[in-house]
This record gives structure tokens, sequence and C-alpha cells, in this order.
């Protein structure tokens, strides 16, 4: 008796000891995930207590520009209203209410990324406590540009350097004023203080097929061709196209955006490589990186053929923040090399840079692109995309028509993704603009405008 007493008795302990280590363990992941982000957060007691003892250090735009300073022991935003509307969502607003820069820096505007010598040696000095000052990767003026192009739709705009991942402009629409608060604080408003470029989740209509001619190329069935007379009949269901259009290959399905190839397409491919593919390019994937809080894209398992094919042309479940749409054409660009996105550029010091910006790669879904970024061309030369193409310039890209249930039936977001090829504007765009109709003809030229301000603004 004494024997079974003891051996459970050691059983027990084992099991307390396993769980106990199991717990250590997952404490100990948590925290290298997410203690950053803990950190951060405006209910902090740390940040609380140390605001009324430090500067807070200037946060500024990649050309130097100060968005946030301080002035007579007040902190002041830029005074430009149309820069200060177009970047709020970026910087976020004094309160905590937006997690823009104001929050996810917090650690270095009030010095909390020093180490304890250089703590002391200022006190010792006398010197006042302050704050690095932020350089983010953004320009301002960009972002007022991409702030108009959504022509007073809701959507966003992201414009992205496709070899390093910095974010050189984002916007949000409708956006706030970070200067005037009182209205969020007393409870009005609430989707003005949605990031709807980082965390914003649409239907991504028929930018999807990127993905799903991806998975096409990636299993070698790239060569699969059918027949388009305006619509396909799956399941029972009834996919339709916006033209009928001879012997379609994946190059003319691409530059014509046809929903029945890529249904069928699907067919034939079968949900699990989908499935692979679209996490591959980081779907259904916990976007946690450095820089930026975004949004888990999604895309979900059909259950008939019928909805495969849905998804496969961007609709059933599927859905996709603006920023993560930038991504994936940041990465067809980039050779298939999907970069971390990056909004801090520099940390100071006075004269002193403790933080510099470094390139990280995220994923690399594709080793070969060249096939997808010549069919994205010909989209804009003499496809859907046409209303994005800028003289001078070779601009890829894939349109989307995202269908929604409206109050009057079916509305319509207006989707445009792509990038720039040339060596010297590294630049990759995602825009889409809520119930605007088609991507052709709404995203498309908003997003030319973006491009076109951004060249000659020398990116």
């Amino acid at each position: 008796m004494k024997n079974v007493l003891r051996r459970n008795i050691r059983t027990l302990l084992i099991v307390f000891t396993v769980m106990f280590a199991g717990l250590v363990v997952y404490l100990g992941y948590v925290v290298f995930m997410y203690g950053e982000r803990w950190f951060v957060t405006p209910y902090n007691p740390r940040i609380q207590q140390v605001e009324s003892s430090v500067e807070p250090g200037n946060l500024l735009d990649r050309t130097g520009r100060e968005l946030l300073y301080t002035k007579d022991d007040e902190r002041v935003y830029i005074s430009d209203d149309d820069i200060r509307e177009s970047v709020a969502h970026i910087i976020g607003d004094s309160y905590g209410m937006t997690y823009g820069a104001q929050t996810m820096f917090a650690k270095y505007m009030f010095g909390f990324d020093q180490d304890t010598l250089s703590r002391i040696v200022g006190l010792v000095k006398g010197d006042e406590r302050r704050g690095g000052d932020v350089t983010l990767t953004i320009d301002a003026k960009l972002c007022e540009k991409a702030h108009d192009a959504l022509d007073g739709y809701n959507g966003a705009v992201v414009v992205m350097n496709y070899k390093t991942g910095e974010i050189l402009a984002s916007a949000s629409y409708p956006t706030f004023d970070p200067e005037d608060m009182d209205e969020f604080l007393e409870g009005g408003g609430e989707s003005e203080l949605v990031n709807r470029a980082f965390t914003g989740l649409y239907p991504p209509g028929s930018t999807f097929k990127l993905i799903t001619a991806a998975a096409l190329v990636e299993n070698g069935m790239d060569s699969f061709e059918t027949t388009c007379t305006g619509s396909t009949e799956i399941g029972g269901k009834t996919i339709a196209c916006t033209g009928e259009h001879e012997q379609e290959d994946l190059e003319d399905a691409i530059r014509h955006s046809c929903n029945v190839y890529f249904a069928e397409a699907a067919q034939e491919l079968g949900k699990s490589k989908l499935m692979s593919e679209a996490k591959k390019f980081l779907f259904n994937n916990q976007m946690l990186f450095d820089d930026v809080v975004m949004g888990e894209s999604v895309f979900d398992n059909a259950d008939t053929g019928a909805n495969l094919g849905w998804a496969a042309i961007g609709q059933y479940h599927d859905l996709i923040t603006p920023l993560h749409a930038c991504m994936i054409a940041a990465c067809i660009a980039n050779d298939g090399v999907m970069m971390q996105p990056k909004l801090l550029e520099s940390v100071s010091y006075g004269e002193t840079q403790t933080y510099t910006l470094t390139p990280e790669s995220a994923a690399v879904p594709m080793n070969d692109t060249t096939l997808l970024k010549e069919m994205m061309i010909a989209a804009v030369e003499n496809g859907t995309g046409e209303k994005a193409a800028i003289d001078g310039v070779t601009v890829g890209g894939k349109t989307g028509t995202a269908e929604i249930a409206g109050e009057d039936g079916n509305e319509e977001h207006a989707w445009f993704v792509g990038f720039i090829q040339d060596d010297d504007h590294p630049l990759a765009i995602a825009v889409v603009m809520e119930k605007a109709g088609s991507g052709g003809s709404h995203a498309a030229p908003a997003a030319q405008k973006v491009l076109k301000k951004a060249i000659d603004l020398g990116y």
C-alpha cells in the first residue's frame, strides 16, 4: 500500500513539474512575442508616470518634417491641417485611442531604450531628461496625396518600397484630427479612428487572382486554358464574368480579369493547393511585425466546388488588409521575396543615432515571379488596369471589384494593387475605395496619381 502511495505521489510530482515547466515556457514565449506590445500600451503605468518627468522626443517624417513636437512644454502637432489629418492614423493621438506612432514607439520617445549608464551620466551632468527623436519612413506630402486620391471615398492607400519594406505613404479615410479629440473622448464617432490601411479587412475581389495565378504557376498549371462565354456553372451555381472571351490562357485571364477562367482553374487545382499558396503569401497568419499592428488576412477552406470558385476570385470568405495587399504586389515585384513592413526609420538622441532601419524579409512565397510580373504589366498596358499607366514608366498591376451586400442589393469596393518595375523607383501600391464601383474605373486612376507623386518626390 505504501509503495503504491509513493508511486502515485511521485507520478503527481512529475506531472506538476512538467505542467509548471510548460507554464514557464509558455509565459516566456508570450512575453517574447507580445511584451513589446504590452509595454507600449497607453495603459502601461510606467509610461503614464514618466510623461510628467521626461520631455518626449519629436516625431518626424523621412524628410525631417516635424509631425509632433514640444513647444512651451506643450505637445504640438504639425500646423498644416491637410497633412495633419492625412497622417493622423500613423501619428496616432495622445490619449492612446488609436495605435499610432505615439503609442507604438513610446519607448523611444520617452527614452526607455537608453541604458542605465546613459541615464546616470545625464543625471550627473544635470541634463533635463529627454526622449529620442523618432523618424518615420513615411513622406507626409505623399500621404497627403494618397488621402486626396481617395476622393472622399472611405478606404485606404498604402505605398511601399518593395526592396526595403519601408512604408512611404499610408492614408485611411475617414480620418480624424489628433488636435481635436473631444468628440471621441465623449464617446462620439467610431470608424474615423480605425486605420483601414493596416487593420481594415476587405474582400480582395479580383486582386486575389494573383494568388490563384501563383498557385497555377507553382503547380505547373500555367498552361491551363478555357473558353469564357460570360459565365460558368459549378456545382449548380453560376459564376459570371464581365465579358465573353474565346480561348483564354493565364495571361489573358489576368489581363481581362476573367472570373470564369480562375473559377474553373481552381477546380483543376484543388482547394488544398490553393490554401497552401495562400498560406505562403501569409494568409491566416498572425502579422506580428516590429513596426506595425496589422489585421490577419483570411482565406477559408471552401466546402463546395462553387465556393472554391468564388474563393479563387477573391469572394466567398476571403478578407485582406490593404497593407497585406500591398505586400503581395511588392513581393511579386521583388522576385518573390516579401519584405517586412517598416515604419520606423531611425531614432536619434541629439547627434547620436541609436537605431537605424534594417530591411528584413517576412516570407519567400515564390522563387520566380517573372511570369506574374509580365502578366501584371500586360494588364496595365492593355487590360483592366490601363488607367494606372504612367508615361515613360513600366507599371504592373491588378484591378479588383469586390462585391459586398448593401441595403439596395450588391455594392462594389474598387481595388488596385501594383508596382513600378524600375530599380530607381521600387514602388508598390494598394488602393481600396469602398462602394466606389469597378477597380479599373476608380482605384487604378487613384493609384496612378499617387505613384506619379511618389516619382516626382524622388522615390
